[in-house]
């Protein structure tokens, strides 16, 4: 087929079709890729990693939905009269960054997705990853002298348990993985840790930030809920930063909720709300199966794991826990609990395509997993993701038709 041609330096992730691109060369799929990217090709499995936590937030985010909801239209409307509508609002403003900010809804999105390739994957490896990479210059921030120096003085270090699961890092590694972010997208991260300290920043930031992408102006909220609660959490060191996450999640959720009403006059929605209010329900078969997929992990939440795993006060129905557990996942999706197996067996990406146009239908290989069989699938209902690659690449193909067009 034809389209732009992809440079093999190029990874991203394409929220109209729903397309994981990776500028590398094939190799056959593994599952391992997102389940234990730190142990499976970590410089392979890191790409398709982070273009991964965008799908999940694309799926997971009410500002998000909207975006391509406005970005479907332009599509839709190409595809049938050939006019090309100016980018929308959101579109406009996702970029943008205030002078009083700084920082974009772009590098929200960033930085949250670098904080969870820094749990997944451990400060130490993404560091040396950083270093190794032919692309990347960061030489400003970290010379590779300077970090074998920090490492011989046991600064730099990564703990794990007989598992293999890290229990901890320095909070000099996690810094410093964070920083090689490069350019903007640390500046959220650092703007709480000016306020706070290193592991309130750790505990409070991708809730800050997931709540911050379901608001009508996520840069503008996210400031405005760090300065609302950062003098107000205070964590014991030495207690898991997992436990924290989940503590925390129900009361930052309600500060967010009440913040988002005070300034803008509403609550917000989650994502698995607005994607089913969304003309993208209606219309596109990749959204509608995520929200189809969302239901059913919801569901499977509910009737599988037990009532300690999941989030908001035991009194309150199973169900509406298990909604906010699974909007928890969302927002935590680095997790090795998030990822295995709820949203992995769930809401994997449905294609992962290679620099030679070749890809993964991962999302049909986690079908075959057996946790997937609380999926109701037969000859006659086939899992949701079967055949969806080729309608989604097809949903690419237009995409990039309306892009050329306009140049």
């Amino acid at each position: 087929m034809g389209g732009i041609r992809r440079s093999t330096s190029v990874n991203r992730y394409v929220p109209v079709s729903m397309i994981v691109d990776v500028g590398e060369a094939w190799t056959p799929p593994n599952p391992y890729s997102l389940a234990g990217p730190k142990d499976w090709r970590p410089p392979l499995s890191r790409v398709i990693f982070h273009e991964t936590i965008h799908y999940w937030q694309y799926i997971g985010h009410t500002h998000l939905i909207r975006l391509v909801e406005e970005d479907w239209g332009r599509l839709r409307h190409f595809d049938k009269t050939r006019e090309i509508l100016p980018p929308g609002a959101l579109r406009r403003g996702f970029s943008q960054r205030k002078p009083e900010i700084g920082f974009s809804t772009q590098d929200l999105v960033e930085a949250h997705a670098r904080f969870w390739d820094v749990q997944a994957l451990g400060p130490p490896l993404l560091i040396e990853l950083e270093l190794d990479a032919p692309n990347r210059d960061v030489g400003e921030i970290l010379t590779r002298a300077h970090y074998e120096r920090l490492k011989a003085e046991g600064k730099i270090w990564h703990h794990y348990d007989q598992d293999g699961q890290g229990v901890g890092y320095s909070s000099l590694s996690f810094d410093l993985a964070m920083r090689l972010a490069a350019g903007r997208y640390a500046l959220p991260y650092l703007e709480l840790l000016e306020k706070t300290n290193d592991l309130i920043a750790a505990a409070l930031f991708p809730l800050c930030v997931h709540f911050a992408l379901h608001s009508r102006e996520p840069a503008d909220f996210y400031l405005a809920l760090v300065a609302r609660l950062a003098g107000q959490v205070g964590l014991e060191r030495g207690r898991a930063i997992e436990q924290a996450w989940r503590a925390l999640y129900v009361d930052v959720w309600r500060e967010a909720e009440l913040l988002h009403c005070e300034l803008y006059g509403c609550e917000f929605f989650t994502g698995q709300a607005e994607i089913h209010e969304s003309l993208l329900y209606q219309e596109h078969p990749g959204y509608r199966m995520a929200h189809t997929m969302l239901a059913l992990a919801c569901d499977h939440i509910q009737k599988n794991r037990p009532p300690q795993f999941l989030v908001g006060p035991v009194e309150m129905p199973a169900a509406m826990r298990a909604l906010w557990t699974l909007d928890y996942l969302l927002g935590c999706c680095g997790m090795t609990v998030s990822r295995s197996p709820d949203l992995l067996a769930f809401t994997a990406p449905p294609v992962i395509r290679f620099a030679e146009g070749r890809s993964w239908k991962i999302g049909e290989i986690f079908d075959q997993l057996p946790y997937q069989s609380s999926a109701p699938c037969t000859v006659a209902q086939p899992p949701p993701r079967a055949g969806l690659a080729q309608a989604l690449l097809e949903v690419d193909e237009k995409w990039n038709e309306m892009l050329l067009a306009g140049l």
